[in-house]
């Protein structure tokens, strides 16, 4: 009779053993998937569109008179849907009254946020405050400061600013 019990525990020591390991197991794999899953894809997503959202605003606020249409080509490289559009209808007398400023303008994120992601749709918004350095031969570089709303559309070739909008700044 003692060899049954004995017998008996073993079995249930085993048991819970077994039951033991495939929560434990389960438990690991559960925590993996959720650490590996969507929340660090989103994650990665929101980076990747304030990075790239950060280097489009710069670019599109940086304009060299000495080689207008390169810059330009920078803009419309950086843009896609309405922004780009409106961007491929520069005239050449614009083109000429640009390189005709003689103005280097150099654009500068000091800081940045995404306000909106919507990762399944391609599209984020994002807040930037840009300090653009102005200089034109014979003067002092001039600094100033302005606030853009962005629309980024995700495209094949990554990220693009499908909209640029200046903010108005307080005065406090």
């Amino acid at each position: 009779m003692a060899a049954v019990k004995v017998a008996a525990v073993k079995v249930g020591l085993a048991a819970l053993t077994a039951a033991a390991a495939v929560f434990a197991g389960w438990s690991g794999y559960s925590w993996y998937t959720a650490a590996h899953a969507a929340t660090a894809t989103y994650g990665t997503a929101r980076d990747e569109a304030l990075v790239t959202g950060r280097t489009l605003v710069a670019q599109l606020n940086t304009l060299d008179y000495h080689d207008v249409d390169g810059g330009l080509g920078k803009w419309l490289a950086a843009s896609t849907g309405p922004l780009h559009d409106q961007l491929a209808r520069t005239d050449e007398t614009t083109k000429k009254t640009l390189a005709a400023n003689a103005t280097v303008a150099t654009g500068r994120v000091v800081d940045a946020a995404l306000s909106e992601l919507d990762d399944h749709a391609g599209t984020a918004k994002m807040l930037a405050s840009v300090e653009i350095t102005m200089a034109k031969a014979g003067t002092a570089p001039a600094v100033k400061r302005n606030r853009f709303a962005a629309a980024l559309s995700r495209t094949p070739d990554g990220w693009k600013l499908s909209a640029l909008d200046q903010l108005p700044v307080g005065t406090r």
